[in-house]
C-alpha cells in the first residue's frame, strides 16, 4: 500500500496548499480549485495509464483534461512522444494548415519540472513544396518532444500530420503487461505530478505576485517549469482586481504572424470554456494601431474583454510568435461602470 499512501498524502498536500494561498479565496475561486483538484487527478491518471515507450515511439495528444492544466493555450494543438535520451530519431509528417507548426526537444524532469530545450526547428524551415517535412534528430539530453500547432480559426485551417520512429535500434518482443513494481512506479509519478500541477505557481516566477498588473518579458529559458515554446517570448503578470474593478491592458503589437492573451487563474488553469483567451485576429484595434483589453467579470461593454468568472487573482500572459515587444504592456484598474468609456 506504500504507494498508494503516498497518492493519498500528495492529494491532502495538493489541496492544502493550495486553499492556503496568500490570497484570499472567495467562493467562486474555491469551487474551481476544487475542479482543478479533479482535473489534475484526471489528467494525472489517463497520462499514467498509458505506456509510452521511446523504443516504439508513437505521438500522442495532449487531452482535454490536460489541456486545462499549466497554462496550455486553447488555440495551441500539442502531440507528444517520449525518448530515450542518445536515441536517433525521425519525425514524419504533413504539415497542414496552422498559423505555426514547430518541434521542440526537451530534456528530463528536474526539481522544477522540465529542463533545457535541446534541440527545436520551426517546420516552415524545413518542409518541401509538396507540404511534407521530416527532421531526424540525436541529443544525449533527449526526454520527450512536442509538435505544436497553432491556430488562428480550428475550422478553417487543417491540422498537420506526423508519426515518429526510433532509427538506431529495433525494439525486440512485444509489449508485455505492467508488473506491480511497474504499476507503483506509476502511483509515484502520479504523486510527483500532483504536487508540480498543486506548485506550479511556486515554480513560475512566485515572486510576480507582490508586483501585480504589470507585466515582464519572459523567454523560455525563464520559465523552465511551463515547458515553453522556444519560438515565442511570453508576457507574464499576476492580475488583480477588487469585485467592482477591471484590469485595463493597454499596448502597441509588435509585427507578428500570431499573439495571444490568455487568462488563467492563480494555479494556471485555464478555461476554454470562457472567454479567457483573444489572439491578433478577435481583437478590435484602434485607428493607432493600439489594443485595449479588458479583464472582468463579465462582459463589461467592451469588445476586448476576457472573463475572470468571479475570480479577483490570477495570472496572465501573452504569447508573441516569432516577436518581441519594445514596450511590455501596461495595466490599470478601473472601475467596471467606466470600462464603456475606454
Amino acid at each position: 500500500m506504500g504507494a498508494w499512501d503516498e497518492f493519498g498524502d500528495a492529494v491532502t498536500s495538493a489541496v492544502n496548499h493550495m486553499r492556503n494561498d496568500p490570497d484570499p479565496l472567495n467562493d467562486r475561486e474555491l469551487a474551481d480549485l476544487d475542479q482543478y483538484v479533479l482535473r489534475i487527478l484526471a489528467a494525472t491518471a489517463q497520462s499514467s495509464s498509458l505506456r509510452l515507450d521511446p523504443d516504439r515511439p508513437e505521438f500522442l495528444p495532449m487531452l482535454d483534461s490536460v489541456r486545462y492544466l499549466g497554462a496550455s493555450g486553447p488555440d495551441i494543438d500539442y502531440d507528444v512522444a517520449a525518448l530515450r535520451p542518445g536515441g536517433r530519431y525521425r519525425i514524419s509528417g504533413r504539415r497542414g494548415e496552422a498559423t505555426f507548426v514547430g518541434i521542440a526537444v526537451y530534456a528530463g524532469a528536474g526539481d522544477k519540472g522540465a529542463t533545457a530545450i535541446v534541440e527545436s526547428v520551426d517546420v516552415d524551415r524545413i518542409v518541401a513544396p509538396d507540404g511534407t517535412f521530416v527532421y531526424e534528430f540525436q541529443n544525449p539530453e533527449a526526454a520527450r518532444v512536442i509538435v505544436r500547432q497553432y491556430f488562428h480559426d480550428r475550422d478553417a485551417q487543417s491540422g498537420g500530420s506526423w508519426s515518429i520512429e526510433r532509427l538506431d535500434t529495433a525494439a525486440s518482443g512485444t509489449l508485455g503487461h505492467p508488473t506491480s513494481a511497474e504499476m507503483a512506479g506509476r502511483v509515484a509519478n502520479v504523486c510527483k505530478s500532483i504536487m508540480w500541477n498543486a506548485r506550479l505557481n511556486v515554480l513560475w516566477t512566485p515572486e510576480r505576485r507582490a508586483h501585480p498588473n504589470e507585466f515582464v518579458r519572459l523567454s523560455s529559458d525563464d520559465i523552465v517549469a511551463a515547458i515553453p515554446n522556444p519560438d515565442v517570448v511570453y508576457s507574464f503578470a499576476w492580475w488583480k482586481r477588487s469585485p467592482d474593478e477591471a484590469v485595463v491592458i493597454e499596448f502597441v503589437p509588435p509585427r507578428t504572424d500570431y499573439w495571444s492573451l490568455q487568462l488563467c487563474d492563480r494555479w494556471f488553469q485555464c478555461q476554454p470554456d470562457r472567454r479567457s483567451n483573444l489572439h491578433d485576429r478577435q481583437v478590435q484595434a484602434k485607428p493607432d494601431g493600439s489594443v485595449v483589453l479588458v479583464i472582468a467579470d463579465g462582459d463589461p461593454g467592451h469588445p476586448n474583454w476576457l472573463d475572470c468568472a468571479g475570480h479577483e487573482v490570477g495570472t496572465a500572459f501573452f504569447r508573441w510568435l516569432h516577436a518581441d515587444i519594445d514596450a511590455q504592456p501596461t495595466c490599470r484598474t478601473v472601475k467596471v461602470a467606466d470600462v464603456k468609456n475606454l
